[in-house]
């Protein structure tokens, strides 16, 4: 028993060093967002997840290296090394709390508005 009861407080605890600042289910902070599933991810229509160091999208995952941690700012930068239907492709990123979510820009000033699923 008591060696259970270890192994659980173990699983807790690299659970919760393991989970990013930004995790979470998201979509469009806008009024199209709503209609959104919260559940399905990946897909049209479905859920963004962002999870530890990965973010997937509609058709697309992204792994997120190197943070950088902004100054001032509840905010984080990112390289990200992605891939969809065709070779990878690297970018930088930066991810940003919101009132409502997060903000991700991403290279050529392209911001996305999500807010949380709850």
């Amino acid at each position: 028993m008591r060696f259970a009861l270890l192994m659980l407080a173990l699983l807790v605890t690299a659970a919760s060093a393991w989970a990013g600042p930004y995790d979470g289910r998201y979509r469009p902070d806008h009024p199209s967002g709503e209609s959104w599933d919260c559940k399905r991810v990946g897909k049209d229509g479905g859920t963004i997840l962002l999870t530890s160091n990965i973010f997937f999208a509609v058709g697309s995952r992204c792994n997120l290296r190197d943070p950088v941690k902004i100054t001032g700012m509840d905010a984080t930068l990112y390289d990200a090394i992605c891939r969809a239907d065709g070779e990878p492709w690297q970018r930088r990123i930066m991810i940003m709390k919101t009132e409502n979510g997060i903000a991700v820009i991403q290279s050529g000033a392209r911001i996305s508005m999500l807010r949380k699923c709850e």
